[in-house]
């Protein structure tokens, strides 16, 4: 017996060893944010009742059941046990804000869908997934002030949390006893063996998909540059989980090296080309293939999949509100923060008006008075009536920043197996299925023409949706004061260097904290504990174009190189839209 419980415990010694060895792969790191005693809501006209919707509105993602959620450990390294990974103050960790909406204490950008539909197992059962919010939501801090910021920037680092959940079930297969608490936790003490037996199955087989999809990525080093916090590369993601994982055709991978900051959201239901390469028109196209890169399911054989499409266009519709400026608004500079100079202010909108007009558009008070005009310049009136404020697309080459967004987008294929329609390329292959998806959904809901294009933000039915040009689009800056880092990329940490010259950029900053600067206007970079060092020499995370810089225009300069007092007062103006 001795013997046994020795060679017993020579093993599990062993297994911890070989752990611990490799701790990067099997150990999370992240660091611990400490939240600011007072909480500020801006008025970005909603509600309380929009605000927790937008919040916690399903739509169809499931990470995992919501009872295994809630019974499982976080993954340290103990045979005794962890505590929940559902515990509030750890989802904090990963950049998630807390929330009083959820009844469950979960954060924003978390929701609970009770009637989930499984489209490969026909079943319906509760799941917790993410919603739009999760990336789509910005908080700030300064002093004892913790600032909200509906639709803007979130700072979660979506790729070390769900490595974190990847492991948490893991390790509940892997120690010993683990699985048998999971096991009470969600089926509780006197559960028949039949009913344990169906639970083992199920988590049996939900790992085996998740092991085999991880072993595939980390041979192929498939997203081997991680994005850290505030960033994702959505639409490698997107393409990643519909064309390798849902087509079951992993070799439509395709490595993800160009991470994009999470955008503000104010507005872009009423611009006629939406994401940092100007490639989607249709919001159903969007928020679709949004829901599809954060796990909802799709079967390609019928179409079948758990998108909640009503659910999309409710979110829609709180963001985009009857018209411009009436659904979710920018954010006003908060009262809070330092004063605004007056007299900056005024200098600055010249200098705005003299280098940055002719890109980013004038500020929105014209713009709206611009588009009740009888023959707006800066609207386009699309063939169904509607007018959509038009961004200006800048070609890669001119602007100068970080290319890869575009180029990784635009030369992707992907087979595309029981779709039935060949290789396809990316642009084809994310208009194809999120229209097939929706399509489906009006035909069996029996849906008029009217209903459809309504639903369809107004674009007709044959224009296109979708596209892969090399640009990349400049937006109106209303509330760019709460949008940082700057760059597609998040390559600049502050709006005063992203008006410097290139060499006064930081070639490396620490992210993963939400203390604000005010002054320079950007989360603070100093090295914290856990942090995510932010390379620029990174592949897809270059801090060059957008240059206001000595010599001719082109090939990433936009103007000329700036005195350091214009500068502070085109940030002045700036912090004022």
């Amino acid at each position: 017996m001795l013997k046994k419980l020795l060679t017993v415990a020579l093993v599990l010694g062993g297994m911890m060893y070989a752990l611990h060895t490799q701790a990067y792969r099997y150990r999370i790191f992240v660091p611990e944010f400490k939240r600011p005693p007072k909480p500020i809501l801006l008025e970005q006209n909603w509600t309380a009742e929009q605000r927790a919707a937008f919040h916690h509105t399903a739509q169809g993602t499931r990470l995992v059941p919501w009872a295994w959620f809630k019974a499982l450990e976080q993954p340290c390294l103990s045979l005794s046990g962890c505590d929940p990974l559902s515990n509030p103050n750890y989802l904090l960790r990963f950049g998630f804000i807390p929330s009083t909406e959820s009844p469950d204490g979960l954060p924003v950008g978390f929701a609970i869908q009770e009637k989930f539909h499984d489209p490969i197992s026909n079943s319906t059962y509760p799941v917790v997934g993410f919603t739009c919010a999760a990336c789509h939501t910005g908080e700030l801090f300064y002093g004892d002030y913790a600032i909200r910021i509906e639709g803007g920037p979130g700072l979660s680092d979506l790729g070390t949390f769900q490595k974190a959940l990847g492991l948490s079930l893991a390790f509940t297969d892997f120690f010993p006893g683990r699985y048998g608490r999971f096991e009470k936790r969600v089926l509780g003490e006197n559960a028949t063996a039949e009913v344990k037996a169906v639970l083992k199955k199920d988590f049996d087989a939900f790992l085996a998909a998740a092991l085999r999809e991880k072993d595939y990525v980390q041979e192929h080093k498939i997203y081997d540059n991680p994005a850290g916090f505030g960033r994702t590369d959505a639409l490698t993601r997107i393409g990643n989980q519909v064309f390798a994982v849902d087509l079951d055709i992993f070799d439509n991978f395709a490595a993800s090296n160009a991470a994009v900051r999470f955008p503000q959201i104010w507005d872009a239901p009423w611009f006629n080309w939406v994401q940092y390469n100007s490639s989607i028109a249709d919001p159903l196209v969007r928020n679709i293939g949004e829901a599809l890169g954060v796990r909802a399911l799709f079967t390609p054989e019928n179409l079948d999949n758990s998108v909640d499409v009503a659910a999309l266009n409710e979110l829609e519709t709180l963001l985009a509100g009857a018209g411009p400026s009436q659904g979710l608004r920018s954010p006003r500079w908060p009262e809070v923060f330092p004063p605004l100079d007056g007299e900056k202010v005024k200098k600055g909108e010249a200098l705005y008006r003299k280098h940055c007009i002719g890109c980013h558009l004038p500020p929105p008070a014209e713009l709206a008075a611009d588009r009740q005009s009888a023959e707006p310049k800066y609207w386009e009136k699309t063939s169904t009536g509607v007018l959509f404020l038009r961004v200006t697309d800048v070609n890669i080459q001119r602007i100068g920043t970080d290319p890869r967004a575009a180029l990784d987008f635009r030369n992707r294929t992907a087979n595309s197996g029981a779709l039935k329609k060949g290789r396809l390329t990316a642009a084809e292959g994310l208009d194809t299925v999120t229209r097939a998806i929706a399509n489906r959904y009006f035909d069996q809901n029996g849906f008029p023409e009217t209903k459809r294009l309504m639903w369809s933000g107004y674009r007709a039915p044959g224009v296109a949706a979708v596209r892969d040009k090399l640009i990349y689009k400049a937006r109106p800056l209303n509330g760019i004061w709460a949008a940082a880092p700057f760059l597609h990329n998040g390559s600049v940490p502050s709006l005063y260097l992203m008006l410097s010259p290139p060499e006064e950029r930081p070639a490396k900053f620490w992210t993963g904290t939400k203390q604000f600067d005010p002054v320079a206007v950007g989360y603070k970079t100093d090295e914290i504990e856990h942090g995510f060092l932010y390379d620029t020499a990174v592949p897809g995370n270059s801090n060059r174009g957008h240059e206001f810089n000595d010599g001719p225009k082109g090939n990433g300069v936009i103007g000329p190189r700036l005195q350091p007092d214009e500068r502070w007062a085109l940030v002045e103006f700036l912090k004022s839209l």
